[in-house]
């Protein structure tokens, strides 16, 4: 990935194999570091340096605990 290269929403998702709503609620929750360009059409910019902290991140597996085996 360039250096300086802001990535789309679409380019987001793609790199990281998720939906482009889930792009969104990241850069709503701040989970990911993006401008808003009001060009004739609103879209998002997203720095790639996010993105890759966002990617190393683990990731909190929830739910039910297991059974534990007597």
């Amino acid at each position: 990935m360039g250096e300086n290269h802001l990535m789309t929403v679409a380019e987001a998702a793609g790199y990281l194999r998720c939906t482009k709503s889930y792009i969104q609620r990241l850069i709503k929750q701040k989970r990911l570091d993006a401008k808003l360009q009001n060009a004739p059409v609103k879209y998002y910019l997203i720095d790639p340096v996010s993105i890759e902290k966002f990617k190393s991140t683990p990731k909190n597996k929830g739910g039910r605990p297991r059974k534990q085996r007597t």
